[in-house]
């Protein structure tokens, strides 16, 4: 049973990373898509799974860390729970992907765990863990908002007596700069996805982070459309230098949450740069209803997250007879 468990347990832990591939490509190249620097969304869609696997590689452990071991104990973790937490955040994420509405997968897989936790009756580390990630994901959007509009100001003046060779040079500043949240994504956001692999000493923390990445990439490919679309065409609404500024501010914000090893929101993030990108401007840059729609699934799925993990446990518990 413990062996069908664990299989069970890693199936659950690459569809997740399959479902958080394809849900964040609107997060890290809508903006080159929106903008026509890149044409077509299967190159979209390509540069994303080759920088989200290298980022997932060679940066992805610290938060692969706080996953599997930081939220709770390493020996409390099991393969039912482990199990249950990634199969809820992975519907979940696979659920609002299919609404074309983004949300924030670290709280999801943060919550999930937290709520098959109180489901197995392991200790949580609210104190020190769960803290620090509410602070993160509260300053995500503040630093990414003052990053933005820093940056939206200093491509200005850069730009001020450029020719159309500046303009062009622009174009491929915003297509580097959502290739460098590609490759943030897979720093930030594989440890969700397999942690639990680290936390169950299934493997060691780059190996985990390189099979995420893999797995990342393909949900890109497979299922990144759709998402890709509604941000890239539907939410933000900027001009290149804004773009350039937003892009930086989300990238630069995620990465630096990633290094510490508090998994942060992506979309978040992307929404603090664009709002200050536009505040640059003295212009209103976002979508209303596009935007209350984000902020919505923000709160509830999350939410709704660590309920339904918490359920699940406790209902495939009592049927398997195991914990």
């Amino acid at each position: 049973m413990e062996q069908f468990l664990v299989w069970g347990m890693v199936a659950s832990g690459l569809f997740f990373g399959w479902t958080i591939g394809s849900h964040y490509t609107g997060a890290t190249m809508g903006m080159a898509y929106g903008s026509g620097v890149i044409k077509r969304p299967i190159v979209a869609c390509l540069l994303i799974a080759f920088f989200v696997i290298l980022g997932a590689t060679f940066e992805s452990h610290n938060v692969v860390k706080t996953v599997g071991t930081g939220i709770i104990r390493g020996e409390d973790m099991t393969p039912l729970g482990a199990m249950c937490m990634m199969f809820t955040a992975a519907l979940v994420t696979a659920a609002n992907t299919w609404f074309k509405w983004p949300v924030s997968t670290s709280q999801l897989a943060c919550f999930s765990v937290v709520g098959s936790a109180l489901g197995m009756g392991a200790p949580i580390f609210w104190e020190t863990t769960i803290t620090l990630l509410f602070i993160t994901w509260i300053g995500t959007p503040i630093l990414a908002a003052a990053l933005g509009y820093i940056l939206t100001k200093l491509t200005d003046v850069v730009m001020r007596n450029c020719s159309a060779n500046g303009t062009k040079c622009l174009e491929w500043g915003l297509l580097a700069g959502c290739c460098y949240a590609a490759y943030t994504l897979g720093a930030n956001n594989t440890g969700n996805a397999v942690g639990v692999f680290y936390g169950l000493k299934l493997m060691a923390p780059m190996k985990a982070g390189f099979i995420g990445g893999i797995v990342m990439a393909i949900g890109a490919l497979t299922w990144g459309k759709p998402t890709l679309e509604k941000v890239g065409k539907g939410i933000v609404q900027l001009d290149l230098n804004m773009g350039v500024g937003a892009k930086l501010g989300q990238s630069l914000t995620a990465h630096l949450a990633a290094s510490l090893g508090y998994p942060t929101s992506m979309n978040q993030a992307l929404i603090g740069g664009v709002f200050g990108a536009g505040s640059a401007r003295g212009m209103k840059t976002l979508n209303r209803k596009a935007l209350g729609e984000i902020v919505f699934s923000w709160f509830f799925t999350p939410f709704l997250a660590g309920v339904v993990s918490f359920l699940l446990y406790k209902l495939m518990s009592t049927l398997l007879g195991v914990h």
